[in-house]
């Protein structure tokens, strides 16, 4: 399976307000190239936080076939069956929630979503690692990671993301709260992933970044 994301952050590294709140962190162009990626991709990811902001699917307009929209959550809290993400009925979705999640909340949302329940984490069978094997059961070659922070960290923890998207925006947002491109326990130095430039490209203010791993060829 090859693994992708993309996220536009601030000059100081950050992908939304301490607040979550939502706002235009791109431009037109970053909305723009958000599409021609999604077109890419068997299934697109994100996790909760992400999906409490926007509470609707991730679409491609104007195209028959969707992408699959996979969301993660450990235990469903505050996310609604009503949101639009999951009474869309143009897009096919799977949950992956964790193990404690209420029984209730399950047969709620398994009425419109497949519903997977993932195991405790350890180091030998980390999250990424339970979603990406249950994917590429299902045949999904090509996956898109939309964030937040602490599903990146998930993902890039494990070497699992194999291109990186990023555009750097013209903007400060600040604030020790707010989440990062890459959030979560963070690498020691003699861990700290490496990664190449493989495209950089300039539009008005904006920077779109594409760095791949380190010494691959892909």
């Amino acid at each position: 399976m090859f693994i992708y994301s993309n996220l536009a952050m601030s000059l100081d590294g950050k992908i939304a307000t301490a607040q979550r709140t939502l706002f235009p962190l791109g431009t037109a162009e970053d909305l723009h190239q958000m599409k021609v990626l999604r077109k890419g991709c068997d299934a697109l990811l994100m996790g909760a936080s992400t999906l409490r902001v926007f509470k609707n699917p991730c679409l491609i307009p104007n195209q028959v076939g969707q992408p699959i929209n996979i969301l993660v959550s450990s235990s469903l809290e505050n996310i609604s069956p009503s949101w639009r993400f999951f009474t869309d009925s143009a897009i096919q979705r799977i949950l992956f929630v964790g193990p404690k999640t209420e029984k209730a909340k399950l047969k709620k949302f398994s009425a419109s979503s497949e519903v997977v329940v993932l195991k405790t984490q350890s180091a030998r069978n980390p999250i990424a690692k339970q979603i990406t094997r249950y994917l590429e059961a299902k045949k999904i070659n090509r996956l898109l990671v939309e964030g937040g922070g602490e599903i990146m960290w998930n993902f890039v923890s494990q070497g699992l993301i194999d291109e990186f998207h990023v555009t750097l925006t013209p903007k400060i947002l600040g604030g020790s709260q707010s989440p990062t491109l890459v959030d979560g326990e963070g690498f020691k130095p003699a861990n700290i992933a490496h990664l190449t430039l493989r495209q950089c490209r300039i539009v008005g203010d904006e920077l779109y970044l594409t760095y791949g791993k380190k010494n691959e060829n892909k």
